[in-house]
């Protein structure tokens, strides 16, 4: 997404990270070419940011090293669609901690309820943070062949190969149904659970994601999401403490 790459560009100096683009809108999507993704190209770079969708042409040594990389102590930032990645690849899943299955609001403010209050990606949120933005639901378990209907994602058809669990991962932000005006709003059941960021710690690396980041103009315009995900790849990196204790439910 170009619009995130230069404001992620724009943002380093003051956010104390330096950013390397692969400028993957560029390439011809249906020829993309991932081949640099190698455990010594990895090596260089204290963490990795995705925002991706669909099964991408990476050979099992590639998604391997991605991995490897973020359980041996590197930082990994999903943003948005990040959770419509790499579905053929379940370790994948288990570091972001979720996969997409379909989306419950668009172009709809949404109220977020703040789960943690002190963790740098939502200190400066307060208790609650409306916003207008595309919000997900995610896969509550993996496929099964005696359930073929559920946990596929809509867009694609893939099944989702792992389900989310809060007992897994430390939510941040969760979609609050009461202060929500949910009319219309099909998808979203009063009382229903719907995280949308969330933090863990994997092997000795540090997991963040955001379902945050589908308008063009709020990476642009939105100095509270750019706050939000500054302070979420800040702690990812290790620049800044925050727990990554699952609360449960």
């Amino acid at each position: 997404l170009q619009p995130a790459e230069e404001a992620l560009a724009s943002w380093a100096p003051a956010a104390g990270y330096e950013l390397t683009t692969l400028q993957g809108y560029l390439q011809d999507q249906q020829a993309l070419d991932l081949s640099m993704i190698t455990p010594d190209y990895l090596a260089q770079f204290d963490g990795l940011m995705m925002m991706t969708n669909g099964n991408l042409p990476l050979e099992g040594s590639q998604k391997k090293a991605l991995i490897d990389f973020v359980r041996n102590g590197g930082g990994f930032v999903g943003v948005h669609n990040a959770s419509l990645t790499l579905y053929n690849y379940p370790e994948f899943g288990e570091m972001l901690g979720a996969y997409f299955r379909r989306t419950v609001s668009q172009n709809h403010i949404v109220v977020l309820a703040v789960e943690d209050l002190e963790h740098p990606a939502t200190k400066m949120l307060g208790a609650s943070w409306p916003i207008m933005d595309e919000f997900y639901q995610f896969g509550t378990s993996a496929w099964h062949e005696d359930r073929p209907q559920e946990n596929v994602d809509i867009l694609f058809g893939n099944r989702i190969p792992l389900g989310f669990s809060r007992n897994r991962v430390r939510v941040l932000l969760s979609i609050d149904t009461e202060a929500t005006d949910i009319s219309g709003l099909e998808e979203i059941q009063l009382g229903g659970d719907y995280p949308q960021s969330w933090v863990q710690d994997f092997g000795k690396g540090r997991s963040f994601y955001t379902s945050l980041g589908h308008r063009d103009d709020i990476w642009s315009n939105d100095p509270v999401f750019r706050a939000h995900l500054i302070g979420g790849i800040r702690w990812a990196l290790g620049l800044e403490d925050g727990d990554a204790t699952p609360l449960g439910r």
